[in-house]
């Protein structure tokens, strides 16, 4: 691969590229229901997510979508607030957990080197991408 050390190899990467494309179904259901910033945001968290997963490596690509994951969870956390709905809220909050304890536990694979930490990565995208649908549809 170019001599270039690769955080990990195109078998196990294929499988986070593969469900990044989970956050365009989101983009789409946005604008279908004509919400703008849900839309830009999850079409650069697409194309940034999959522009890091097809060859991962450490560097600009990866920063950029860091970048754009960070920005989501902060607007993700003012639209929490912002939910009428009881039902959503808690389930919003339902999701974010899980995704909290999917970061913990992909923490702890990385720490012991398992390559399990994939699954829980992949979880944290459908699961991410099922959140934009509860601030869509409050």
């Amino acid at each position: 691969m170019d001599g270039i050390l690769l955080p990990m190899s195109y078998n196990y990467s294929k499988f986070l590229f593969y469900s990044s494309f989970s956050m365009i179904i989101s983009a789409f259901i946005a604008i279908i229901m004509n919400d703008l910033y849900v839309t830009i945001y999850f079409i650069l968290l697409f194309l940034t997510s999959i522009n890091y997963w097809r060859r991962p490596e450490y560097g600009l690509r990866r920063n950029i979508d860091l970048f754009i994951v960070y920005i989501g969870v902060f607007i993700v956390s003012i639209q929490w607030i912002l939910l009428k709905n009881e039902f959503n809220r808690y389930l919003f909050i339902s999701l974010h957990f899980c995704c909290l304890i999917f970061y913990l536990l992909e923490f702890i694979l990385v720490y012991f080197k398992s390559v399990k930490w994939i699954i829980f990565h992949m979880m944290i995208h459908i699961y991410g991408s099922l959140s934009a649908l509860l601030i869509i549809f409050n």
